[in-house]
Formats: C-alpha cells, sequence, structure tokens
C-alpha cells in the first residue's frame, strides 16, 4: 500500500545515499541557488541569530530557564536539567569557541511523514586544529528515546552527516559526569560573571604568551594576592575559554592548567 504525500512533504526528498564527493548545502530561501533545489530537509533559523524558541511561562512540567554566556555574549534557553548542565560544560570547555541553544528547526522527512526537531545545543569546537559542529539532542536518559523518537533522530542523523556536521544524543549522566566534574561544574560556573578588570587581563596575556603551561596556584597568584579574589579571577577566564585543564579532576593549586590566547571565532554554522 502507498501513502500519498501531505503538502509539506511534496518538496521534501530525504536524504541522498551518502557521497563522499557531494555534501548537503545550506540555502537560503528564496535565492537563486534555492531555485530548482531538491531538499532534503528545511532549517528555521531566528532572524536576529538567537534561539529559534524561548523558555517563557510557568506552564512547563520540569527544569527550565535560561543563562547568559559570556563566552557567546548569548542569552541560552534551556529546557530541562540536561540542557542546562549542557551550557555549562560547554562554558567551561576551552575547545568549545561558541555554540547556541534551541539553534534551528528542522523539517524533513521521517518515513513518509514530515517531522519537525528543534537542535537543543548546537556547537562548534576545535579538536587538534579541526573544526567540528555538533548538533545535540539532550535526553533526561535513554527512557526518553522510544521507537519513535529514534526514527526521527535517525533521520536527523542522516541530514546532520550530510552536511558535514556530527549529531549526537546526550543524557544527563553523559553531561554531569564524576562527582569531581560535577564539583567543579559548580564552583566555577558560580564565577561565570565575575568582572575580570583590564590589568588583570594584561597580566593573563603575558603569561599566556611567556608561560602557557602553569599550574592553577601559578594562575590565581598572578592574578591577584588574595587566594579568593585570585581563585574567582581565574574561574571567570575559564568561563570565557581562556584556561585548558581536565574537567574530570577537581580544579586545585597543584592541577596543570594551560592559557589559551584570545579566540578569533568565525561563524562555521552558516546562517
Amino acid at each position: 500500500m502507498s501513502v500519498a504525500p501531505s503538502a509539506k512533504a511534496r518538496d521534501l526528498h530525504g536524504v541522498p545515499r551518502p557521497d563522499p564527493e557531494q555534501r548537503l548545502r545550506l540555502v537560503r530561501a528564496g535565492s537563486a541557488e534555492a531555485e530548482g533545489a531538491r531538499f532534503a530537509a528545511k532549517m528555521f533559523v531566528a532572524e536576529d541569530g538567537g534561539p529559534i524558541r524561548t523558555i517563557v511561562g510557568d506552564g512547563h512540567r520540569h527544569y527550565t530557564g535560561e543563562e547568559h554566556s559570556q563566552k557567546t555574549g548569548r542569552s541560552n534557553p534551556y529546557d530541562g536539567a540536561t540542557e542546562h548542565a549542557l551550557i555549562i560544560e560547554s562554558e567551561l570547555r576551552s575547545d568549545v569557541w561558541t555554540y547556541r541553544t534551541q539553534a534551528f528547526r528542522l523539517r524533513l522527512l521521517v518515513g513518509v511523514s514530515v517531522r519537525e526537531w528543534i537542535c537543543d545545543h548546537l556547537r562548534h569546537v576545535r579538536v587538534d586544529g579541526v573544526d567540528v559542529v555538533e548538533a545535540i539532542e539532550c535526553k533526561p536518559n535513554l527512557s526518553f528515546l522510544d521507537d519513535d523518537e529514534r526514527a526521527v533522530q535517525t533521520a536527523v542523523g542522516a541530514v546532520m552527516r550530510g552536511m558535514g556536521w556530527r549529531h549526537r544524543v546526550l543524557y544527563l549522566r553523559d553531561v554531569e559526569g564524576s562527582g569531581e566534574r560535577q564539583v567543579n561544574f559548580g564552583e566555577i560556573y558560580a564565577r561565570q560573571t565575575r568582572h575580570v578588570p583590564e590589568d588583570v587581563l594584561d597580566v593573563f596575556d603575558r603569561m599566556c604568551d611567556e608561560k602557557p603551561d602553569v599550574t592553577f596556584r601559578d594562575l590565581r597568584e598572578a592574578l591577584h594576592s588574595d587566594r579568593v579574589m585570585g581563585t574567582s579571577l581565574a574561574h571567570a577566564m575559564i568561563c570565557r575559554g581562556r584556561v585548558q585543564f581536565d574537567l574530570d579532576r577537581y580544579l586545585f593549586d597543584p592541577m596543570p592548567v594551560r592559557l589559551v590566547p584570545a579566540k578569533i571565532c568565525t561563524d562555521v554554522f552558516g546562517f
């Protein structure tokens, strides 16, 4: 038995078989490039580059809110504990250059049905000089991935891979990790909004140029003679993506850290 496609489905053609020589491309609706194109999916983004939806009202069944990012200068809504934890991880990891939450809505074919998927977390990661874009679906745990949701994520994954992006499904336990990681999350992210004066930034940049590999004690003592103040300033620099360290080991004085030069980040997302 065949099923007639809906009106929404008529201009969607699914994802072609993988071809390393020909990736899917992002083209803007109404542009010359879009004329005559066969669409594997349609992506909807906010005109101002912000989240495609915001978390408003008080009728939600679980943990929701919004976090400002020192790293990106954006406001990031989240819907659930996994999305919130992932904001903290992306803020503290120096290899995450930029990120957005609720970044876009994707309309695509799943079997013969048109479905929509909102990207919970989109981030640009640079690993060993290689740029990777991760489009992430957040779930509390595996029980939230039923057969229908698996089909949606499989279709989304095919589109993302066709674009050269990496599609991931992350659960709360994956992001929160060990007890040491959770302590780092709480202690360091609490200093996210700590103001860093220009003279302290100058000291940090000189250290970065002259001796980037130091201990955490070296860093905090260079930033301020007072232990508490020096620690809070060092934590604030971590939230700016300027300090590389092992997030899964509790950060204390003898821990080795590496100071990272200021990033000149271009938008690799394409929208």
